[in-house]
C-alpha cells in the first residue's frame, strides 16, 4: 500500500466537511474520467459549478532510501500463539492540492476559508491498513503551504468561460509505504525441551566420567 489509502482519506474527509449538496468533490482517481466524461456528454459546454478537485502531485518522495529496521523488522508486529503479524514501513511524502471552482469570487473566498481553517484546526488523516483484514490504523497529519495560489486567469478547456480558480496545496509528511506480513511464531516451549534434553545428556557424561574415576 502506497498512497491510494491516503487519497481515499483525504477525500471522505473533506465530503465530510461540506454540507453544500451542489458542491461536487472528485478525487485523484476519478479527475481524468470524470472530466471526460463531461466533456463528452456535455460537448465542452462549462461544467457545473461549484467543484473542487483534488490532485495527488509528482512526484511521491521516499524520506528514507536505506535499509533500517522499521523496513524489514516491521513498523508494527503482533503475534499470537501460531501467528506473527508483521508490517514494515518506508516513510514517504505525498503532496496534494486543492482546486476550488467556483462562478464568483466571493463564493470562492467563503470555501478557501472554511477548508483553510479545517486543515488547520483538523489535520490528522487515518488510514486503514487492508491487508489480511489486519484491522490496524495508522494516523498521519497535514501540513499545509503558506500560499494560497489564485489562477482564475489561466484559461482551461475544460471549463471555459467567467470562472474563479484557487488552489490550495498541501503535504503528508508522516505517509508511510507498507509491506503487510504474516510468519510462523517460533514455540519457546520446543527451546525448553531442547534445553532439558542437552542438561540431562551432561549430567549423564558428568556421571560416566565420575565412576571411570572411581
Amino acid at each position: 500500500m502506497s498512497s491510494l489509502g491516503y487519497d481515499e482519506a483525504l477525500l471522505k474527509k473533506f465530503k465530510n466537511w461540506v454540507k453544500d449538496d451542489s458542491l461536487e468533490i472528485i478525487g485523484p482517481e476519478e479527475v481524468r474520467k470524470v472530466f471526460e466524461y463531461k466533456i463528452d456528454s456535455t460537448n465542452d459546454k462549462p461544467l457545473k459549478l461549484p467543484m473542487i478537485v483534488l490532485r495527488r502531485l509528482s512526484p511521491i518522495t521516499i524520506n528514507n532510501i536505506s535499509k533500517r529496521p522499521l523496513t524489514f523488522n516491521g513498523h508494527v508486529y503482533k503475534a499470537n500463539k501460531d501467528k506473527g503479524e508483521q508490517l514494515n514501513g518506508i516513510p514517504i511524502t505525498l503532496r496534494y492540492q486543492l482546486d476550488i471552482y467556483t462562478r464568483y469570487l466571493d463564493e470562492n473566498d467563503e470555501y478557501v476559508r472554511n477548508f483553510i481553517f479545517n486543515l488547520i484546526n483538523f489535520p490528522k488523516v487515518n488510514i486503514e491498513i487492508p491487508y489480511n483484514n489486519a484491522n490496524i490504523t495508522h494516523n498521519s497529519h497535514i501540513t499545509l503551504d503558506a500560499d494560497i495560489e489564485d489562477n482564475s486567469d489561466i484559461p482551461e478547456r475544460l471549463v471555459q468561460g467567467q470562472f474563479t480558480r484557487r488552489t490550495i496545496s498541501f503535504s503528508i509528511d508522516q505517509a508511510y509505504m507498507f509491506d503487510y506480513k504474516v510468519r510462523d511464531v517460533i514455540k519457546i516451549e520446543d527451546v525448553d525441551v531442547d534445553i532439558t534434553l542437552k542438561a540431562d545428556i551432561i549430567e549423564k557424561d558428568k556421571l560416566k566420567d565420575d565412576e571411570k574415576r572411581n
